[in-house]
């Protein structure tokens, strides 16, 4: 776009393109100031500071909010330099303006993904630390309910507090998901089959207001996911579904397929990080009243909401459980029209499943010798009875440097190390076990739900909280040690 203006600032000529991106007419706009084209406060600085500099040093460039006919606002980067008589005396501009609104947009959309990470590391944090205490909650009142069986209240109490904790674990599992670190069970499966099996147990609840109808690809819907994960998606987005369409009722479709992600389409998605190739897609689709775009842009913000009261992370987590996966999404909204969520997983080719673990008898005959190292002091002190009544030899340690002391000292038949420590970490200590003690197993432990393994290094993973029966069954099936 280019316009000029003449060394009172009013207009004297512009071309057609300005006047098609703005809607006027030659007529509406020659002879005037080009501050009236200008939002109230680009024209104040124009005024106040970018014209009186530009007649004195000839040239500028300054970013504006021009105005449009219509009311609309025009971001634009206008260079500008001026002409001037034989004498120096001013008289004209000539000006090239620039379209700044698809760079906002990639602004806006580039500043969403950095919150959105920020709060989700935020939240990954919280996890870690809050599964930490979790870990001495649960670990202690197991003990305490294994020698408490002759007491009924105290039994009853600590039964309550088991299962408080297991709540507080599944809002931590929500946090890690929102974080985006939320796969720890992963397994291969029939996207279609589990959406199946959702749909006739959220039909109970959403089928007072809506209709749901299945359209299942039948095949290609592989995918290699946290189930437990993916369930949370399908409910939350289906009882955000029945929300839309209300009491009035509708319909909400359920619709899976195989496609092909290329790097326009990945750049329009929620993800633009992730690969190109096959994928599977989840669509939720209602014909509800539809969403502005105000609400359009904080809609995976935590805890944002448009109902009276909150409903925990809901689609932040949503949001988080797929970028987890590799995935993307993409949400469509028009009001009075409905709303599509499409959620893409990478596919899988076939793979078995690995079958369910059977339970750990506990025993009094020696397991053998295991070191614990966690500088929590109250959760190390936790594990240390908890394997001492299971029938283990056990040493601890709050930081590496001791617990390589021991290594150097003792033979240890397993280890049992945090991941998070001051210092040396859990996997940078367990390479160094390693190269001193070549295949005595290890199994790490974390608040978070994964740990990236350095090269060469095999190690069992234990997410806290874990029950005492994840612990045995962790150590017995790496350690070899199950009733010697």
């Amino acid at each position: 776009m280019l316009h000029s203006i003449d060394n009172r600032g009013r207009i004297t000529e512009v071309s057609d393109l300005w006047l098609s991106k703005l809607g006027y007419t030659w007529d509406e706009v020659i002879g005037r100031p080009s501050t009236d084209f200008l939002s109230d406060e680009s024209a104040r600085y124009a005024r106040e500071v970018v014209l009186p500099a530009f007649f004195e040093t000839g040239s500028c460039e300054v970013e504006y909010d021009m105005r449009c006919k219509d009311g609309r606002m025009l971001p634009v980067r206008l260079h500008g330099i001026a002409v001037r008589s034989e004498s120096g005396a001013f008289e004209r501009s000539i000006a090239v303006i620039e379209d700044l609104t698809d760079r906002r947009a990639l602004e806006r959309k580039m500043f969403e993904v950095q919150k959105l990470e920020s709060l989700g590391l935020m939240a990954g944090n919280i996890a870690h630390d809050f599964n930490n205490l979790l870990a001495s909650v649960v670990g202690s009142a197991e003990i305490a309910q294994r020698h408490a069986g002759h007491v009924p209240a105290a039994a009853s109490a600590l039964d309550n507090v088991l299962v408080a904790a297991a709540r507080a674990a599944d809002l931590c599992r929500q946090l890690l998901a929102y974080s985006g670190r939320g796969r720890f069970q992963v397994e291969r499966i029939i996207l279609d089959d589990l959406v199946a099996e959702m749909v006739k147990v959220l039909e109970v609840t959403v089928g007072r207001v809506a209709r749901v109808v299945l359209e299942l690809a039948r095949e290609c819907t592989r995918v290699e996911v946290d189930v437990t994960q993916i369930r949370q998606i399908v409910m939350n987005l289906v009882l955000n579904a029945a929300d839309a369409v209300g009491e009035k009722g509708g319909t909400i479709t359920i619709r899976t397929s195989a496609c092909e992600l290329d790097t326009a389409a990945i750049a329009n998605a929620s993800h633009p990080d992730i690969k190109p190739g096959p994928y599977v897609c989840l669509e939720v689709i209602d014909d509800g009243g539809g969403m502005p775009p105000e609400v359009l842009a904080h809609l995976f913000d935590p805890f944002f909401t448009t109902k009276a009261t909150g409903r925990g992370l809901g689609l932040a987590a949503v949001h988080g459980i797929v970028r987890g996966h590799h995935g993307t999404l993409t949400v469509h909204s028009t009001l009075g029209r409905g709303t599509m969520f499409k959620i893409f997983l990478p596919r899988a080719s076939p793979a078995p499943t690995r079958p369910t673990p059977s339970p750990v008898r506990r025993t009094t005959t020696p397991r053998g010798t295991v070191l614990v190292v966690d500088d929590d002091d109250l959760l190390r002190n936790t594990l240390v009875r908890q394997l001492e009544e299971a029938g283990y030899t056990v040493l601890s340690a709050a930081t590496a440097e001791i617990a390589l002391d021991l290594v150097a000292s003792v033979q240890m038949n397993a280890f049992l190390l945090d991941v998070t420590m001051p210092g040396t970490s859990g996997p940078e200590l367990a390479t160094r076990i390693h190269a001193l003690v070549p295949g005595t197993p290890i199994v790490l432990m974390s608040g978070y739900d994964r740990v990236d393994l350095p090269s060469g290094l095999e190690a069992r993973f234990l997410q806290k909280p874990f029950t005492e029966e994840e612990l045995l069954r962790a150590l017995d099936k790496e350690a070899g040690l199950r009733n010697r």
